[in-house]
């Protein structure tokens, strides 16, 4: 349910990139492309990671009172920076250079849904080894959220071309993916699952 926010947590990275760091981007790509790339990949990875993550962690720890925040916040900042540098920043990094808006770099859905669903899912999965007994169909939950946002992401266009309305409104699709993740959730933090492993809150850090 939780893990679509990952979605607005993107956009969000590529808002503060054009209105924090574009300038700098466009200089330092002129001098020093590989620099531009680690900064875009820092601002959009670390937002995604910290934000996606914190607020995460604030949802299952509701159902994992052990589940423990620094080390679930690094399993999804750290693949996110990954995605980030050899996925998402270099294109973005080429848009900017050209003048272009950074946020067409999201437009590839599936692009994301194929990488992020998959390393994020496993990352995630093992931080939940110690708090539920279905912690691997995390990976699952993941890839099939992401790969259902990106397709109604795509479908939302579709509809919005036929009907002749402007797409801006699409990004409004892939909520309906917070449904998918939702079940997800529930089956993996289900009583009978985290029963056996629960841990007394105070030692949630």
């Amino acid at each position: 349910m939780v893990n679509v926010s990952a979605f607005v947590a993107i956009l969000f990275g590529g808002v503060a990139l054009e209105l924090f760091a574009a300038d700098t981007t466009e200089k330092l790509a002129g001098s020093s492309r590989v620099l531009a790339i680690l900064l875009v990949a820092l601002i959009g990875g670390t937002v995604q990671g910290l934000v996606l993550g914190r607020w995460q962690w604030n949802v299952l720890r509701r159902r994992m009172p052990g589940l423990r925040r620094r080390r679930w916040v690094v399993a999804t900042t750290v693949p996110s920076l990954i995605v980030w540098l050899f996925v998402l920043a270099p294109g973005a990094v080429d848009i900017v250079v050209a003048g272009g808006d950074i946020l067409e770099i999201f437009k590839n859905g599936f692009i994301q849904a194929l990488v992020f669903g998959p390393l994020i899912g496993l990352s995630q999965a093992t931080a939940l080894r110690d708090d539920t007994t279905r912690w691997a169909w995390w990976l699952l939950a993941n890839v099939t959220s992401w790969l259902f946002g990106a397709a109604t992401y795509k479908l939302g266009e579709w509809l919005l071309d036929q009907i002749d309305l402007a797409r801006e409104i699409t990004p409004a699709f892939p909520v309906s993916a917070f449904v998918v993740h939702g079940i997800w959730m529930l089956w993996v933090t289900a009583p009978k699952a985290t029963a056996p492993l629960s841990t007394p809150p105070e030692q949630a850090v």
